[in-house]
């Protein structure tokens, strides 16, 4: 017998899809994070940039592969949805700062950086998603219909504030481990 999963949360999108009235991410919209890290902006900037690592913090990456020294494949799931992009790799400043670029079809969409600050108490991490292209419509569906986000902005939020606290306590752990 078919239906739906009883564990799966019903989500209905809310709101006319043609209005602004159901938040969208527009080109040049930012959302950020950042928390204070009691380890130095070199071990920080480590984990950031080892894009295998990602899935240890992310709530949708599954799985980063290195696909030559600039660009990887991400794999990811979140409820019934699969998905996979290759990125590249946009600003690489050991100790400082490492970005790179997520594009859909020939179009770059988003841009996720990790910046890391000297901080008296070890480093600022900062993690932030910039919208470099409007949203195309197949995406916002997607993301509505199949993943269950109708609020991309704020659900990046609770999830930027999510990965720089679990970043946050693996390179803690870390730090006490190797000082």
């Amino acid at each position: 017998m078919g239906g739906r999963d009883p564990a799966l949360p019903v989500t209905t999108p809310q709101g006319d899809w043609s209005s602004r009235d159901v938040p969208t991410l527009q080109q040049g919209d930012r959302i950020s994070a950042s928390i204070v890290v009691s380890a130095s902006p070199e071990d920080v900037y480590a984990i950031v940039s080892d894009i295998t690592r990602i899935p240890e913090w992310s709530p949708e990456c599954v799985e980063c592969t290195w696909l030559d020294n600039k660009r990887f494949r991400g794999r990811n799931r979140r409820r019934i949805g699969r998905w996979q992009t290759i990125a590249r790799v946009d600003a690489d400043i050991p100790g400082r700062e490492f970005s790179f670029i997520v594009p859909f079809r020939k179009t770059d969409l988003t841009r996720w950086s990790y910046q890391v600050e000297p901080h008296p108490d070890g480093c600022l991490l900062t993690e932030e998603v910039t919208v470099v292209a409007d949203l195309p419509f197949v995406v916002v569906a997607f993301e509505r219909l199949v993943v269950g986000v109708t609020d991309r902005a704020a659900d990046l939020q609770v999830n930027l504030d999510r990965c720089i606290r679990t970043i946050k306590g693996i390179a803690e752990a870390e730090n006490v481990t190797t000082a």
